[in-house]
């Protein structure tokens, strides 16, 4: 039988939630070579002893404030929504749709122009958000991909290429203009619905055989 977790366990858990929103804020403001781990440690209210206890150093910090982000990366969404064998065009909506509300909040783009900026000094930062969730959700949904061509209903001779123009499609809309732009607003449901559902819609024009009607 498990045990309920202790209240020091659940102080711990909250200090170390605290630290990382935190963190986020001082990285997204000062960038990740001007921060410093004694800047977040003021922010946070904790002591510097406290904060190496919980993260080795600012690297460890910055990755774990970066896995925090992709928690809420809906990967087991598309998943499973590419593991169905209903109608492709309600697969489609639903990766497409789990992927554009992933980008809508501004918090998302404003950590994704954090990374764009340091990558050229700190490669390993780019190389960990491809590791995180881009890379395992383009793969999710590939294999649907290369699955709606093994079947015969799609004609799709290239599913690597077929994968990124679906997925471009959406992002190109609701997350390119915003990445250059000087805010980065949340896009609302109604905009997300309708890039989805026209990026669904040119898929299966562009891909679907004539004889599958």
């Amino acid at each position: 039988m498990m045990r309920a977790s202790s209240p020091a366990r659940g102080e711990q858990e909250s200090t170390r939630d605290a630290i990382l929103r935190t963190a986020g804020r001082v990285f997204l403001t000062h960038g990740y070579e001007q921060t410093s781990m004694d800047e977040i440690a003021a922010e946070s209210g904790v002591a510097r002893r406290t904060l190496y206890n919980q993260f080795a150093g600012k690297r460890a910090l910055f990755d774990a404030t970066m896995n925090k982000l992709w928690e809420d990366f809906p990967l087991q969404t598309i998943v499973d929504a590419a593991d169905q064998a209903g109608p492709p065009e309600d697969t489609l909506y639903a990766i497409g749709h789990a992927i554009a509300r992933f980008w809508s909040p501004p918090e998302a783009v404003a950590f994704l122009r954090l990374v764009i900026w340091e990558s050229p000094r700190f490669p390993e930062l780019g190389h960990g958000l491809m590791d995180s969730g881009r890379s395992p959700a383009r793969r999710a949904v590939n294999s649907y991909v290369r699955r709606l061509a093994a079947d015969g209903e799609f004609h799709i001779e290239d599913p690597d290429l077929a994968t990124t123009q679906f997925i471009d499609v959406i992002l190109g809309e609701l997350l390119l203009g915003r990445l250059v732009s000087t805010t980065t607003t949340a896009v609302d449901e109604k905009r997300c619905d309708h890039v989805v559902r026209e990026a669904v819609s040119l898929f299966l024009a562009r891909y679907r055989s004539s004889r599958s009607g």
